[in-house]
């Protein structure tokens, strides 16, 4: 009789323990979930034959359950840190610099610019030539780095040495080269619109070299690595030819 009454119970408590199971990582529930379920059953009815105490049993096996759930997903995740830990810092870095272009351009520029119209109102259609080069300078930037994400995407989905990330490598090459461009007309239309005055323009001057010398760097670096890429994707080619 106390089988027979208990047979409702442990249907109920095999559907508890089988939605439980579905929280541990698929892998490891398609290897070992089946088992863990007829043991869990085996167990329940041999408590019910020794008419032992069955509410301990199951909030102890629940609890037992739960722990290796925590463990093995833990384990997983650690697993998945640890294989794509550099493309994550990587994306956290692209990502703070993006957000602090992005203020740069929202707040600093408009006010910084706008005092310097200020000063001279006849020539302040100047200054915001200057503001719309500085624009097309970020939007650049901004494109790079939209690319730099692409690309470690395409790292992380083992497409590294792929069509994709040549297009990408020169996205980016072509980026830094209108910034290396824009910066240079920058500074020759600055040392124009000085000459002959006096005013000391070699701090803007030297940073303007600053950048250049950075973008510049980067397209040399971008398209060393394209062309480094496209020789990868090539013999992959040619070996499936």
């Amino acid at each position: 009789m106390g089988p027979m009454v208990s047979e409702p119970s442990l249907q109920r408590y095999r559907k508890w323990y089988a939605k439980l199971l579905r929280l541990y990582p698929r892998q490891y529930r398609e290897r070992f979930g089946e088992a863990m379920e007829q043991t869990f059953n085996d167990l329940y009815r041999e408590r019910i034959k020794a008419e032992r105490g069955l509410l301990t049993f199951v909030l102890w096996i629940f609890l037992e359950t739960s722990a290796g759930i925590i463990r093995e997903n833990a384990t997983m995740l650690m697993r998945w840190s640890m294989k794509r830990g550099p493309t994550i810092f990587l994306r956290i870095v692209i990502s703070g610099i993006a957000v602090a272009a992005l203020a740069v351009c929202i707040f600093a520029l408009p006010k910084a610019f706008a005092r310097e119209a200020a000063k001279t109102p006849d020539t302040a259609w100047v200054i915001y030539l200057f503001l719309a080069a500085a624009y097309v300078m970020v939007l650049a930037f901004f494109v790079a780095l939209y690319q730099a994400f692409k690309l470690l995407s395409y790292i992380d989905g083992d497409k590294a040495f792929s069509e994709l990330s040549v297009r990408a490598l020169g996205r980016i090459k072509y980026c830094a080269i209108t910034i290396s461009f824009v910066m240079v007309a920058g500074i020759l239309g600055v040392m124009a619109l000085t000459f002959g005055t006096g005013e000391d323009i070699a701090g803007q001057v030297a940073m303007g070299l600053v950048v250049t010398l950075a973008s510049s760097v980067v397209a040399t670096f971008t398209a060393v690595l394209q062309k480094q890429v496209q020789k990868a994707v090539d013999m992959k080619k040619e070996g499936l030819s």
